[in-house]
């Protein structure tokens, strides 16, 4: 795929990303490696956590040094976060995953991207819908998971959710569409939840990837290492899981995020 008038932020050449998805518009970034790394190009695509306050250009900024590595560098909102229309539910959110496979294998026959080397970095909630997606397709190399939030029935149920969303509408409106009525949001996600479909125990023997790692920070107070590891770690193959001192859940607010950095590198390198 070539663009007509190229665009660059910095020394990447950046084109914005639009699926029009069941009349909704899913919008992204894509950004290309420095240009003295030839086509067809790696890729990195990154599924944000639930919820999504950061810009698309505070990730890119987060992430630069995979463009550094020789990687394109994929983000984007899933329908129903900030600048996509749409609002948030689990089958938007899975639907708008296999559109962007799709976008991806697309990109792949046109020789831009590897499609060998499709890579998904996941954060949070983003971790969930991932992993639902590589029981779907079978392209994925390596998936990077950090600080996953798989117990999502637990997290919904939880007090703190609730109080997260009433900050949301209160404090960040329009950051997030769908969730104005808290009660009938968790009641549809509750129910969306009980799905076949959604339910990563009943996917977990068709999952298919190369590699997968797990990230997580010993400040996490979100997710409970011995439920996480009777979730999910003896379950999966070629399951590598790496613990991080002083590292919370936001990621990106991190002081000690260099040592983050490294990790990712370690496991994507190629």
């Amino acid at each position: 795929m070539e663009f007509n008038t190229r665009q660059y932020d910095g020394p990447y050449e950046v084109s914005a990303v639009e699926l029009d998805i069941e009349g909704q518009l899913l919008r992204g970034l894509l950004y290309f490696p420095r240009e003295s790394y030839p086509k067809p190009y790696p890729l990195i695509t990154y599924f944000h956590d639930f919820p999504q306050l950061f810009s698309l250009h505070q990730i890119v900024s987060n992430l630069e040094f995979l463009l550094e590595m020789g990687f394109s560098l994929l983000v984007f909102n899933f329908r129903g976060y900030r600048q996509s229309q749409g609002e948030v539910s689990l089958q938007s959110q899975l639907q708008d995953a296999l559109e962007m496979a799709k976008f991806i294998q697309l990109m792949g026959k046109k020789e831009i991207f590897k499609l060998k080397e499709v890579n998904i970095l996941a954060h949070g909630f983003g971790s969930y819908i991932a992993l639902l997606l590589s029981s779907m397709i079978n392209f994925l190399n390596k998936i990077l998971l950090i600080s996953p939030i798989l117990n999502v029935k637990k997290q919904i149920d939880d007090d703190t959710f609730v109080k997260t969303l009433a900050y949301i509408n209160r404090y960040l409106p329009g950051y997030i569409h769908g969730i104005e009525n808290t009660d009938l949001f968790l009641s549809k996600t509750k129910s969306e939840l009980n799905c076949e479909e959604y339910r990563l125990e009943r996917v977990f023997n068709k999952m298919t990837y190369n590699k997968m790692k797990i990230i997580i920070g010993s400040r996490n107070k979100l997710i409970d290492i011995s439920e996480l590891k009777a979730s999910i770690f003896d379950k999966l193959p070629r399951l590598k899981v790496v613990l991080i001192e002083q590292m919370d859940h936001d990621w990106m607010d991190e002081e000690n995020i260099g040592n983050l950095q490294e990790e990712i590198k370690l496991f994507l390198a190629y």
